[in-house]
């Protein structure tokens, strides 16, 4: 077994030593929350800059971001025979990202506090990077972390899955986990180092963990070897 499975191994099991208690984590979750004001209103289409609607389609001018489409959906075996409904588009395949570190001896996981609108309590835990690169072409700013990920030399999983086709709509993510020596203050409002177990306390509760981010603990814990 390789130094890294060996650490994994270690990151799975509850006796093994972390960055933070699990007391810490919820702690820093709370706080998070807390100090997190998220509103969401209605508006308008028309006062939405650089948003149209043409032919049944609201997309950005730039042809980035998303588009809403409606859709007419005929299938055997359902409740009913056909339905219509609106979905989202995603414009350009999405990078969700876990960087892993050894710390102690054991596999750490660092994960970002995301606030996203939808959320039932704000804030959750989710990848250390999730977001689509073109969006940001564009922009002076890139998200934290993306070119580490993107440029990194030691993958250890690397696949690109469709998501749930219930709300979206061709939708693709390129799901990585990749070794890093970046580091973050012990006291960085927005990442913590996690261990994999500690992950999977958290998933026994709701509204902890995002979706993309349990996809991403299920792709680690198959790297670990059966027997």
């Amino acid at each position: 077994m390789d130094e890294f499975t060996s650490a994994l191994v270690r990151s799975a099991d509850p006796a093994a030593p972390s960055v933070h208690t699990l007391g810490d984590v919820l702690s820093w979750i709370t706080e998070v929350r807390t100090h997190t004001d998220l509103r969401v209103a209605r508006g308008p289409l028309a006062g939405l800059p650089d948003w149209t609607y043409d032919d049944g389609r609201i997309a950005h001018r730039g042809g980035g971001f998303f588009a809403v489409v409606g859709v007419r959906v005929e299938a055997g075996g359902r409740e009913v025979a056909g339905w219509s409904q609106p979905m989202i588009e995603p414009v350009g395949t999405g990078v969700i990202a876990f960087v892993v570190r050894e710390i102690g001896g054991v596999l750490h996981v660092l994960t970002h506090a995301r606030t996203e609108p939808g959320y039932a309590d704000v804030t959750e835990l989710g990848p250390t990077v999730q977001c689509v690169p073109e969006n940001y072409a564009r922009l002076p700013v890139r998200p934290r972390f993306l070119d580490e990920v993107l440029g990194s030399t030691r993958v250890r999983f690397d696949t690109v899955l469709s998501e749930e086709g219930g709300r979206f709509l061709g939708a693709r993510n390129r799901y990585l986990i990749v070794e890093s020596d970046v580091d973050v203050a012990p006291d960085d409002p927005h990442y913590r180092w996690l261990t994999l177990h500690q992950f999977e306390e958290l998933l026994r509760h709701s509204f902890y963990v995002n979706i993309q981010a349990r996809s991403l603990v299920l792709c680690l814990r198959s790297l670990i070897p059966r027997g």
